[in-house]
Formats: structure tokens, C-alpha cells, sequence
């Protein structure tokens, strides 16, 4: 039976977004799980060329005080990658209470005509301070 505890615990919180090349957004995780992308237009589950699934990482957590969620794919994985490397988390590390910054960095020249050149994203993840206790916990 597949577990659906991540998608009945979703929220229909408001996407971090970027609006222009510069901008930075923080957010203080609460979760991170992995799931497959989607078509925007269709809905359908997207895939590699070869059949294998396109995976993105949604980050839910808070931005100024209000719950949002950052979705995290193409080239901001590879800046979440080089922000945890650079933060020494290890495998098996919690990344929950941590906070991630990501900076629209600059934006690749097209490919092709009418189409837009790939956003390059730098990142910083900070991990919560040891001890930290959540303070709706209580």
C-alpha cells in the first residue's frame, strides 16, 4: 500500500518565487521530500527521454514568518548540493529547522530562439543550532 502521509500533510502554501535575476529568498525548513515533476500544462508525471522519472525536491517552510514552498530542480539542485557540501552535512543529517538562502544567480544565453536561457542559482544552507527547540513544540 503506498504511503500518502506526505500528500494528505501537503499544503496548498504559496510557491517561493523568483522574480528576477538577483533575487535572494530564505526559507526555514520544516520538510524536504522528493517527488516526481509534473507537466505544468497537463498534470502528467514528466520523464527523462530514456522512460526514467524527473525528480524535483520541495523544500515547505517558512519565509517571513508565512508557510510557502520552494520547489527545487535543474540547476538549483546543484546549488542546494554545493550549499550542503559547503555546511558539511553528512548522510543522515536533519536539514529541518536549518535555513536555506537561494540567489537567482545569472541566467545562461538561449539555446534557441524564442526560448530562455537556464537560470544558474548559488545557495548557503545553515543548519539549526544545536539544542534548538522548536518553540510550536511546546
Amino acid at each position: 500500500m503506498q504511503d500518502i502521509t506526505n500528500e494528505l500533510l501537503a499544503s496548498g502554501s504559496p510557491t517561493v518565487k523568483f522574480e528576477q535575476e538577483g533575487d535572494v529568498r530564505k526559507i526555514k525548513i520544516t520538510n524536504i521530500t522528493k517527488q516526481q515533476e509534473t507537466d505544468f500544462d497537463t498534470g502528467e508525471p514528466v520523464t527523462w527521454p530514456n522512460g526514467q522519472p524527473k525528480y524535483q525536491y520541495v523544500v515547505t517552510g517558512t519565509v517571513d514568518g508565512d508557510e510557502a514552498r520552494l520547489f527545487i530542480k535543474g540547476y538549483m539542485v546543484d546549488a542546494l548540493r554545493e550549499a550542503l557540501r559547503k555546511a558539511n552535512v553528512q548522510a543522515g543529517d536533519t536539514l529541518s529547522g536549518g535555513t536555506l538562502t537561494v540567489k537567482w544567480d545569472s541566467t545562461d544565453e538561449p539555446r534557441r530562439k524564442g526560448m530562455q536561457g537556464a537560470r544558474r542559482y548559488v545557495a548557503k544552507f545553515e543548519p539549526a543550532p544545536v539544542g534548538t527547540v522548536d518553540d510550536d513544540l511546546i
